[in-house]
């Protein structure tokens, strides 16, 4: 993926630590890949990196100081997250797979007048 040494990775800038951890994310799902980090507003930054973190499991309450300092890039939250996140792979890919199945439809509320259709939800 990456070949860095350990002092060019801590050499990183904030941006780059996120740039980071959306190539982890993209190699875990695919929708990952089409971002480009630069152009993407702060707020979709975190709804996605936050959202998508959530998915996997990962062990934080996602406050939003917390969720200020993975998009302002600070450097000990992502590199947790790319630590937690790298020494899970295998088992994140799996996790990041199946989620796509088990996210909750988004029905229309026309549909849902049918006494059938509310019944099976």
């Amino acid at each position: 993926m990456c070949h860095l040494s350990m002092v060019e990775f801590d050499d990183k800038a904030p941006l780059e630590y996120l740039e980071l951890v959306n190539k982890v994310f993209s190699n875990l799902d695919d929708s990952h890949k089409a971002i480009d980090m630069q152009k993407e507003t702060q707020e979709k930054t975190e709804e996605r990196v936050c959202g998508f973190l959530k998915i996997l499991g990962y062990p934080c309450d996602f406050n939003p100081n917390y969720c200020r300092d993975i998009v302002h890039g600070e450097k000990r939250t992502l590199q947790h997250i790319l630590y937690w996140l790298l020494s899970r792979l295998p088992d994140l890919q799996r996790k990041a797979y199946t989620a796509k199945f088990l996210v909750p439809l988004q029905i229309p509320d026309e549909f849902m007048h049918d006494e059938d259709m509310r019944g099976t939800l």
